[in-house]
């Protein structure tokens, strides 16, 4: 059994087997969740992966003295080991104040793509807080927590989908600085920049559409840690963001103090075909993310231990 106690300001990263599920702690009740995986294998006695909703359960603040309080939920897309037990999350006791989404759901169902039963209660609750969100707009209202929405990325396809008439102010896309969490002004303690999904993937796939943020948690002492999330893309994907901020004189929003390792420490994170066609180690990319790093950076592994050999087909993680 997996137990802990959440930080009053800082990130959890759980023991979820190979997957993610990162929970960040703003502080003054406002916690934020990136991405889920609990396991049925969380509830046995010598269990090495931890139930995260039960766990959450137990942590997260209570403003109201009864109600465990998630102020947001951030998928970063929607393959199962990010996604696996939301629809478990959905019937908690928990409030998920306002969720972040992207709009490859929308895509995919409309193509009729397969998804898990938790990708789709996810898409299905993001419906129904536009929906609230669309009603409160018609009526004057902010919508409440609860039934907030944000969806984060463009996709060309926009105006087929129930989204696209949101007004813009529930809209972020790359380039974009996040600076209020369910709501509340945050900006004196958080914020989160926005590197992708780009436009120009929103029909690649789907770990191509990946959320990817720098989250910045600021103390009061003026200390300030630097989040990179980069869901499960590929070398040149992650290449781009690096580039585009350098050329945008953005820098500082790829400096990173913890780095969760991308694709659960796959290797098309840092291989890519060559001239010759076969895969090679893009040291380019490894010079970039240590170019970024503060001196006492972090990699967070969230994979199982690796194997001592790779076979052809392997899932992560991978060896070099």
């Amino acid at each position: 059994m997996v137990e802990t106690e959440l930080p009053g300001q800082g990130v959890v990263f759980w023991p979820v087997g190979t997957g993610d599920s990162t929970t960040i702690v703003v502080g003054d009740n406002l916690v934020m969740q990136v991405d889920l995986r609990d396991m049925k294998a969380a509830d046995e006695d010598d269990a090495v992966v931890a139930a995260v909703i039960d766990r959450l359960e137990e942590t997260l603040p209570q403003p109201d003295g009864t109600t465990p309080y998630l102020a947001v939920f951030a998928l970063t897309h929607a393959d199962s080991d990010h996604c696996c037990g939301f629809g478990d999350l959905l019937e908690s006791s928990i409030l998920i104040g306002e969720i972040w989404a992207t709009p490859r759901l929308w895509r995919e169902l409309s193509e009729d793509k397969p998804m898990c039963e938790d990708a789709q209660r996810f898409q299905d609750e993001v419906e129904r807080r536009v929906d609230a969100t669309l009603k409160a707009v018609k009526d004057g209202k902010e919508p409440d927590s609860g039934d907030r929405v944000r969806i984060i990325g463009y996709d060309e396809d926009r105006e087929l989908h129930s989204y696209a008439e949101l007004p813009d102010e529930y809209f972020t896309f790359p380039g974009d600085v996040i600076t209020k969490i369910d709501g509340q002004d945050v900006a004196d303690r958080f914020e989160a920049f926005v590197h992708a999904p780009f436009k120009d993937h929103c029909a690649g796939d789907r770990n191509d559409t990946s959320l990817a943020l720098q989250v910045q948690l600021k103390a009061s002492d003026g200390t300030v840690g630097r989040l990179l999330f980069l869901g499960d893309l590929a070398y040149p994907i992650i290449k781009m963001i690096f580039e585009n901020s350098e050329a945008a004189g953005n820098s500082d929003r790829v400096g990173w103090d913890v780095l969760l390792s991308p694709h659960h420490c796959s290797k098309k994170a840092m291989y890519a075909e060559g001239e010759d066609g076969e895969e090679e180690l893009k040291q380019d990319l490894l010079d970039l993310l240590q170019a970024h790093a503060s001196p006492d950076a972090r990699v967070i592994a969230s994979s199982l231990p690796f194997r001592e050999k790779d076979e052809k087909g392997n899932n992560p993680p991978h060896l070099l």
